[in-house]
């Protein structure tokens, strides 16, 4: 019985002190210059990022507040794709960037609430998910 205690506590010290290595996350910055640039598809992008953006009928968003979300999602998509193939420096472009995301991210708060908003960012970053390999410029978004 002792035996198998003591088995048993190394065993779980053992698994217990294992680090897993997996892949880690990459956050793009300034240095990569392959996110800040328009991808070559523009308008296959364009189309696959409003795709991403489409909350579905699993949220039960009404009709009303269903079209102001899509003019907000095309006005984002527009705006990146307007930094994007503007002129200005990789910093200048990422704040631009990232000051649409958090004025999106508000008007998609204003309009479903906290907990509905919450459920449909995590539904957003879900279905972007695969985009981030086609398009570089998918992981400057959300």
């Amino acid at each position: 019985m002792i035996r198998k205690l003591i088995f048993l506590s190394l065993l779980i010290v053992g698994i217990s002190s294992i680090n897993a290595n997996g892949q880690s996350l990459k956050i793009p910055s300034v240095k990569d210059a392959s996110t800040l640039v328009l991808p070559a598809d523009k308008a296959g992008f364009e189309k696959d990022f409003l795709a991403a953006l489409d909350p579905g009928k699993d949220l039960g968003i009404s009709a009303d507040i269903l079209g102001k979300l899509a003019t907000g999602n095309k006005g984002l998509v527009s705006d990146v794709m307007g930094i994007m193939g503007g002129k200005g420096s990789d910093n200048d472009k990422l704040a631009k960037i990232a000051l649409k995301n958090t004025d999106w991210t508000k008007l998609v708060t204003g309009l479903l609430g906290n907990d509905k908003a919450g459920k449909y960012l995590d539904l957003v970053k879900k279905q972007i998910g695969p985009f981030k390999t086609k398009y570089n410029l998918a992981k400057l978004l959300l």
